[in-house]
């Protein structure tokens, strides 16, 4: 239905809509495809820096031993999202 200078009434349904968005929060920015997918490429890109990273140390022939190093290498990949 159209009010006034175009201004459409709400039905009971966006009021309904709207007050669950008000519960949730941001309902635009938190529950978006468009976000998700943002997050996603951001978690991948993380990851392979982090995977890189653990690659090089297991490289790496400083002072510490096998086991150091494999023990760095897990705690850095356990950091991935």
């Amino acid at each position: 239905m159209l009010q006034g200078k175009g201004e459409r009434m709400k039905e009971p349904e966006d009021e309904a809509f709207d007050e669950l968005s008000r519960r949730q929060g941001d309902w635009g920015l938190q529950g978006s495809r468009k976000h998700q997918i943002i997050r996603y490429a951001e978690n991948n890109a993380r990851n392979e820096v982090i995977e890189e990273v653990a690659q090089n140390i297991e490289k790496c022939s400083l002072a510490f031993g096998k086991d150091s190093i494999q023990s760095f290498t897990v705690y850095i990949r356990n950091m991935k999202k």
